[in-house]
């Protein structure tokens, strides 16, 4: 993506057109951050991490208590087996349940920047027709763009609309 930028400003700088363009930007960190989709999307994640935080907390303590059990000396052999079995058990659940989170979250976390930045890619276009814009940069944490002027920035016009939709 940044090499594409690179190539998109050396064609406006050579051709001479950058003069003449009505450029803009767009901080998608804000808009993702600041939106009411975006908090919405960070409240889904947050609680789909606390369940597994919880789930996990459930059999980390199942763990301790069967350790616990381990320890009595008035626990037969077998007894102690049968605790064994059931505490390797219980640590495959745990490191099931840690890798399930972690590839469910990470899904869930894509999806919803995709969705928002395909929904905030059309605002951007509704704005730049708008605005007779000939580029609209995206800025943020992870940007082609190193300054650009505040009066470029469309950003705040951006997250407005976006939190018009619901």
């Amino acid at each position: 993506m940044k090499k594409i930028l690179s190539v998109l400003l050396m064609i406006f700088v050579i051709s001479g057109v950058s003069k003449a363009a009505n450029l803009a930007y767009v901080d998608m960190e804000k808009v993702m951050n600041e939106s009411e989709k975006g908090k919405k999307y960070k409240k889904e994640l947050e609680s789909k991490l606390n369940y597994y935080q919880n789930k996990a907390k459930e059999l980390q303590a199942k763990i301790q208590d069967i350790q616990k059990q381990l320890q009595s000396p008035a626990l037969k052999d077998n007894a102690k087996e049968e605790k064994r079995k059931e505490l390797r058990d219980l640590a495959r659940q745990l490191q099931s349940l840690e890798v399930q989170a972690s590839e469910e979250l990470a899904k869930m976390k894509a999806e919803a920047e995709k969705n928002m930045v395909m929904e905030i890619k059309k605002i951007a276009e509704k704005i730049a027709k708008e605005r007779n814009l000939d580029a609209v940069f995206y800025g943020g944490l992870v940007s082609g763009v190193l300054y650009a002027s505040p009066k470029l920035d469309i950003t705040n016009d951006v997250l407005k609309e976006y939190n018009k939709q619901k």
